[in-house]
């Protein structure tokens, strides 16, 4: 049997580290942002423009997401997001149209 100098099994023993990829060790809470805020952004002024240039706009979500090239889901979510914060009302027929200020 051949004894083993300390410096070859050191490097055994280093060369038998399993390593484990930095980033498997990261937080669960810490998480990368998928959403673009600034597109999200520009596209609720862009509607929101859309709907004060024609007052008269009345539109459901089927058709605001044709006339404005998005997916039906994305569209009913930016003219709730609207309609909670007060630029558009929402009739019981589902149309979407500018609020108008009451005197």
């Amino acid at each position: 049997m051949v004894k083993r100098k300390p410096l070859e099994s050191s490097w055994q023993a280093i060369l038998d580290l399993t390593l484990v990829p930095v980033v498997a060790r990261l937080p669960a809470a810490v998480r990368a942002e998928r959403r673009d805020v600034k597109g999200r952004h520009a596209l609720l002024c862009r509607i929101h423009s859309e709907f004060e240039e024609m007052p008269g706009l009345s539109l459901t979500t089927g058709q605001a997401a044709r006339l404005f090239g998005l997916s039906p889901d994305i569209a009913f979510r930016i003219l709730d997001r609207l309609t909670e914060a007060q630029v558009l009302r929402q009739s019981s027929d589902g149309q979407f149209a500018l609020r108008m200020e009451e005197s």
